[in-house]
């Protein structure tokens, strides 16, 4: 009866597994603390496209109150005098923007009207509020002039549609500076993000939203731990 062959190599190759992982072990812990150390110089940030657009002084609420962007995260749109032709757009807005963000503290949506849009708006509200949380959306109303004062105030290469709509979603940072891209792939410069598909938002402004939340988390945790080191 033949012997079997020798298992040559087990040896040397269970050592090698074992040095392997020991190697895992102890690496992985200063790679990972590698990688935050690194982080906290290298956070990725949304670029300002726009510094210090209009305050909405000139604006009201449907219920005749007045918001501001100062100290607040802002999606802005604009629909125009018949915003239920734009309902296609709100929607697109609020599944894959809104209700993915709204419970971010001190985030708001906006869209902006001038007061022939009122009637369209409520009705758009009321079938809206059966499925959405509304009270992080404010619907405004301006003038003419007040809408294209500060469509004009985001210094874009975009334009107003003549019933004062845009298909773009602005994004507005807590100090009113406009974010966007400044090196896309496609566009290059990004003002604003086209609502007209959801895989546009998907693509584009899901991402940046992301990323503008988390530069302000990681300010947030770094403010409140450098005040924990002086208070210690």
């Amino acid at each position: 009866m033949s012997d079997f062959p020798k298992a040559e190599g087990i040896k040397q190759t269970s050592r090698v597994a074992i040095i392997s992982v020991l190697l895992i072990l102890f690496a992985l812990p200063l790679l990972t603390y590698l990688f935050f150390l690194n982080g906290e110089h290298h956070f990725k940030t949304l670029p300002v496209v726009t510094e210090q657009v209009l305050e909405l002084d000139q604006f009201e609420t449907l219920d005749g109150d007045h918001i501001q962007l100062q100290d607040s995260v802002s999606i802005i749109t604009f629909l125009g005098n018949e915003p239920y032709t734009r309902l296609g757009y709100v929607s697109n807005v609020n599944e894959k923007i809104y209700k993915d963000f709204h419970e971010f503290d001190g985030y708001q949506m906006i869209s902006v009207l001038p007061s022939n849009g009122i009637k369209d708006i409520e009705e758009i509200k009321a079938q809206m509020a059966e499925t959405t949380d509304l009270s992080d959306w404010h619907f405004i109303v301006g003038t003419d002039e007040a809408i294209q004062n500060l469509f004009s105030s985001f210094q874009s290469n975009l334009s107003l549609n003549k019933d004062l709509s845009s298909e773009h979603a602005f994004i507005i940072d807590k100090k009113r500076s406009l974010r966007g891209r400044t090196d896309d792939e496609e566009l290059g410069m990004v003002y604003g993000y086209d609502t007209y598909l959801i895989a546009n938002l998907n693509k584009r402004m899901m991402d940046d939203m992301r990323v503008l939340l988390a530069e302000y988390r990681f300010a947030f945790k770094k403010n409140r731990d450098e005040k924990i080191q002086r208070d210690e």
